[in-house]
């Protein structure tokens, strides 16, 4: 298994190149980038989401869905928790930029494809749990967090922010799966084939972001490290630990562990621009975990995998 994540992550790797290299020998530009990633979240996200839902009703799936916001929802409250001791209000450092980097991963453009490789359909299957309580988190306690808790804070507005369409798509999905409903090929196989570029672009899209920066610049701030040491090694390590306590499923413990496991989220950034803080650092905190995550995950996966067996 750690053979097959070493793979996946090349095949990032390298997809990730292409992204680099088609922005900066200006084949596509920051615009058009941006467009590609609204395009993966609308379009291609989703129907990966619907395509993952499209197999026979099992009760052990929905019991291993279940799990998987059961034990999600177990694994941000530890790093939130964490996070409140170790990233405490410093003078000249953006906390809460930090501390959105640590609790919130890049699960959407890096988890969904890994996993996707991993474990395929079922795989996805629980991921859609672990981002569901992802979005709920995000838009409410991340929020409250980058925004300081005050006038810009709308319970409305918040749960409004909710209604997205990889949101929708795990509702449709799973309406679906429950009904046993599956949907006619003239239909399901379009679908399948939009949520197959899910990979692609979501790397090409991954290593245009981090094109467009100065990541040399970045590499060279030593503070940066010890957050991406707290995201990519520590956040998981607390992770597994729960897992192996509370899990009696591989699939799901997987599923939450590389959702952990992955980098810092773009998410950060474009809260710090929301509200006023430090996207700069947000965006090399993003950057330079993302490519540390290349080699952190298969290290970590080879040392956490056989406690989940």
């Amino acid at each position: 298994m750690t053979a097959v994540i070493t793979e996946k992550i090349m095949e990032m790797v390298f997809l990730l190149a292409v992204g680099a290299a088609v922005l900066k020998t200006g084949v596509i530009d920051g615009a058009a980038n941006k467009k590609l990633s609204n395009f993966l979240l609308m379009v291609v996200s989703p129907a990966l989401i619907i395509s993952s839902y499209q197999m026979e009703f099992e009760p052990r799936l929905l019991t291993e869905l279940l799990l998987t916001v059961a034990l999600s929802a177990v694994s941000f409250a530890a790093i939130i928790f964490l996070c409140h001791f170790i990233l405490p209000p410093r003078p000249g450092l953006d906390s809460p930029v930090e501390k959105m980097a640590v609790i919130y991963s890049n699960c959407g453009f890096i988890g969904i494809p890994l996993i996707n490789g991993i474990l395929g359909a079922e795989g996805v299957f629980c991921m859609t749990a672990y981002t569901t309580v992802f979005n709920v988190l995000v838009w409410t306690h991340g929020v409250i967090l980058m925004s300081g808790g005050g006038e810009h804070v709308r319970v409305r507005d918040m749960w409004r922010n909710l209604v997205t369409p990889a949101v929708i798509a795990v509702v449709t999905g799973l309406c679906l799966f429950l009904t046993g409903t599956r949907l006619p090929e003239v239909v399901a196989n379009p679908i399948s084939s939009v949520g197959n570029m899910n990979t692609p672009i979501a790397m090409i899209v991954a290593g245009a972001n981090l094109a467009q920066g100065n990541l040399l610049d970045s590499l060279r701030k030593v503070r940066v490290y010890y957050i991406s040491f707290l995201k990519l090694l520590v956040a998981p390590a607390v992770t597994a630990l729960l897992l192996f306590v509370l899990s009696p499923s591989f699939p799901v413990s997987l599923t939450i562990f590389i959702a952990a496991a992955c980098p810092a989220g773009a998410m950060g950034t474009m809260f710090a621009l929301r509200y006023n803080r430090d996207s700069g650092y947000a965006s090399e905190l993003f950057a330079v975990s993302t490519l540390l995550s290349m080699v952190t995950i298969p290290l970590l996966s080879a040392a956490v995998l056989p406690f989940f067996v």
